[in-house]
């Protein structure tokens, strides 16, 4: 897996931070408490894309893996927001005590708005691609165990190599050693050092690890491929302990116990943050079905269900979510509403806006397009014309029996006259196929 990808760029969209700027003005977010929804959003977007981007089909089909580390980037996007929330709460007062105006506010924030997402949030972001890259090739390393048994510590590739890890450099330990338990490459805030499996014997490490050996940046502890957890939770936007959680609300009993009790954090098996979380995913829909590998399927109960497609619909997203994937069935809501920014405001700003697509699937938005009777070729490219107009993920019900080919041929004319096409799937007889992605199409081999 090549490190070059922690390359690629990403946007936070501004306009989330005049809104949220406004929200704290207004005293419509309680930031002591309460997260903004659209910051959370924002940040999850970008880490849960920096987990794509490491963890692609190259990484094996562990999707209930790749599950953990995105909800771990989710916690740890829930406290950033917070942290920026509160951060930029901290500019709304004047010397008096009295609220600034808007355009005093933003100024007073913009310092503390360019660090939370530039600077900490790109290397957040980088972090995130690395980390996870190091997860998936330990759990590649540790498959081939039996014909690689150890693992090289390699140099930093950086111009100015750090000190701390210079004494690991060439080192090799067995790939169940505890050494790789507390220290990794990636275990620091920027670190470019490297590791491969080896059947080279293990060299001596006397002296190396332990306690004060090179200990691993705060929010970078732990070994990923065996937590899941991408940033541990004694990164400094986490609480130092519940009792000092703005989203701890235990009883007075409780909180008794947790002090005789010693009480120890786990932010990420936290109720309470998990309640939160929910309460900003949830967008109004419900849990239909939960599937034992992670898929989840929510059906908003705005939705149409006299519609004549909605049985289909109901099909296709359960068949989804029960290979991993998290799937929501969307209503159709005026563009103006509260409902719309709330579900579809990912479209707002794009060639999609005032859209209402079928289905999201994983964040990403879906227009489902059926064959009609009588089945003729002017009704198919109807089709694919109207599909693609609603969202650039394409969903093809092909009970009809379409040929491959002619599928392919509407496709390609498409891209002749520059339609974005990211994703067509096909769905025929209950069962979906991965059709055309990133440019490519795919053999006809019944997977999902």
């Amino acid at each position: 897996m090549d490190d070059h990808k922690t390359s690629v760029p990403f946007t936070f969209d501004s306009s989330i931070i005049e809104r949220a700027l406004k929200n704290i003005q207004s005293r419509r977010l309680n930031t002591r408490t309460q997260i903004d929804k659209g910051l959370f959003s924002e940040v999850n977007r970008i880490l849960a894309n920096g987990i794509d981007i490491a963890y692609d089909d190259k990484s094996g089909n562990d999707i209930g893996f790749k599950k953990e580390m995105l909800t771990n980037t989710e916690v740890f996007a829930a406290f950033k927001a917070h942290r920026m929330g509160r951060d930029m709460a901290s500019k709304l007062l004047d010397e008096n005590g009295n609220i600034k105006p808007f355009r005093q506010f933003k100024l007073d924030t913009e310092g503390i708005v360019s660090h939370h997402v530039n600077a900490w949030l790109r290397t957040e972001y980088d972090t995130a691609i690395k980390r996870a890259h190091r997860a998936a090739e330990m759990r590649q390393f540790i498959d081939e165990a039996d014909v690689f048994p150890n693992i090289e510590w390699l140099p930093s590739t950086a111009v100015n190599p750090r000190e701390a890890h210079k004494p690991f450099y060439h080192h090799i330990w067995p790939i169940g050693d505890p050494f790789w338990d507390e220290h990794k490459p990636g275990d620091e805030w920027g670190c470019q050092c490297g590791w491969q499996s080896t059947d080279s014997p293990v060299t001596d490490n006397t002296g190396l690890g332990g306690e004060g050996i090179a200990d691993p940046s705060p929010g970078l502890g732990g070994n990923p491929a065996k937590t899941g957890q991408v940033f541990s939770d004694d990164h400094p936007y986490f609480p130092s302990d519940c009792e000092h959680c703005g989203f701890y609300n235990a009883s007075v009993k409780n909180r008794l116990a947790s002090v005789f009790y010693n009480r120890k954090k786990d932010c990420y098996n936290c109720p309470y943050i998990k309640a939160c979380i929910a309460r900003l995913t949830s967008d109004g829909f419900k849990l239909e079905k939960q599937f034992e590998n992670g898929g989840l399927l929510y059906i908003h109960p705005d939705i149409d269900k006299k519609k004549s497609d909605y049985k289909k619909l109901k099909t296709l997203g359960t068949e989804f979510a029960r290979v991993g994937h998290s799937v929501k069935l969307t209503p159709s809501v005026h563009f103006k509403s509260q409902e719309y920014q709330d579900i579809y405001g990912a479209l707002i700003g794009t060639p999609y806006e005032r859209k209402c697509p079928d289905l999201s699937i994983d964040g990403m938005f879906y227009e489902f397009e059926g064959f009609v009777r009588p089945w003729h070729k002017e009704k198919v490219k109807h089709m694919f014309s109207h599909g693609f107009k609603q969202a650039p993920n394409l969903i093809i019900d092909n009970t009809r029996g379409c040929s491959d080919r002619y599928i392919r041929k509407m496709i390609m004319a498409r891209l002749n006259i520059n339609t974005r096409i990211d994703e067509v799937w096909i769905y025929e007889k209950g069962r979906i196929r991965l059709f055309y992605k990133d440019g490519k199409f795919h053999k006809n081999n019944g997977g999902n």
